[in-house]
């Protein structure tokens, strides 16, 4: 098949939703754009306009690729289509104007979130400082960008309260749906480092207490709580007794009521106090 008919059948895919399709017509569509080269920019292929116009149309294939193998949960497919997208994003005969709120700025933010996502905060980091030192984005006027990076900002002053207040904002105030996919991932991040956290500020605490500061349901009963606790944030020091929590698992068994109080008092404040999670 030619390379114009699988680019037709790719877009078609993509446009109703058919990712794993698109999963499956991409490797034929790079061998193609190999063959024609149109898999990196270069001086010798962006003389003309009809050369910048292939281009074009190789990277939104690429950007295809990166989106569907991210909704398919294709992780290294997502991280290679990136790094198939760089060159194109950082050439001049491409992206030559200002980006604002631009499908390459999404696809940056997105690989951003991944990041964050998978706690690979030294990459981010990089990522970041690019992104600064390039004069191609307009980054405090970008919707896309400004979502990771508020993230991020509020991730390492130990916002809590903020960082839950983005990951559970309404799909219509996300900047894009795509982000949905890595709020569970995130949230779950974020619950795990307020759980370490816990362990390194207090003894014990109420059960019902603990819910709030992991921003849970106070309708989950003792043993919900429990086995979800057990099941997502690695708590085998954890010990559940008398609807307390006990963060030392050598702990003896015995009555905490004479600093419940205290605890009650402070713990609602606690999620904006507690130390950084970065």
């Amino acid at each position: 098949m030619s390379l114009q008919k699988l680019t037709a059948e790719l877009y078609k895919s993509f446009d109703s939703g058919s990712h794993v399709q698109c999963q499956k017509l991409l490797p034929a569509i790079k061998l193609e754009l190999i063959k024609h080269n149109l898999l990196l920019p270069l001086d010798s292929n962006t003389q003309t306009s009809d050369q910048i116009n292939d281009l074009r149309i190789s990277e939104r294939i690429l950007e295809i690729g990166a989106l569907s193998s991210l909704l398919t949960n294709n992780y290294q497919g997502f991280e290679g289509y990136f790094s198939h997208l760089r060159p194109f994003y950082s050439n001049s005969s491409l992206h030559g104007k200002v980006e604002v709120n631009t499908d390459s700025t999404k696809i940056i933010s997105l690989y951003l979130l991944y990041l964050l996502s998978q706690g690979l905060i030294s990459k981010f980091h990089t990522e970041l400082e690019q992104i600064f030192n390039s004069k191609q984005y307009a980054i405090e006027k970008d919707k896309y960008l400004q979502f990771p990076l508020n993230l991020e900002r509020n991730l390492m002053e130990g916002n809590y309260n903020k960082i839950w207040k983005l990951l559970n904002a309404d799909d219509n105030k996300l900047p894009c749906e795509e982000y949905n996919h890595f709020i569970e991932t995130l949230i779950n991040a974020l619950r795990f480092e307020i759980a370490k956290s816990l362990e390194k500020g207090y003894d014990s605490l109420p059960i019902n207490n603990c819910k709030t500061l992991l921003y849970l349901p106070q309708e989950y009963s003792p043993a919900a709580f429990k086995k979800f606790c057990e099941e997502n944030l690695e708590v085998d020091n954890w010990k559940f007794e008398n609807s307390t929590v006990f963060f030392n698992s050598t702990v003896a068994e015995e009555d905490v009521s004479d600093n419940s109080n205290t605890i009650v008092v402070n713990v609602l404040n606690y999620a904006e106090q507690i130390e950084s999670i970065v």
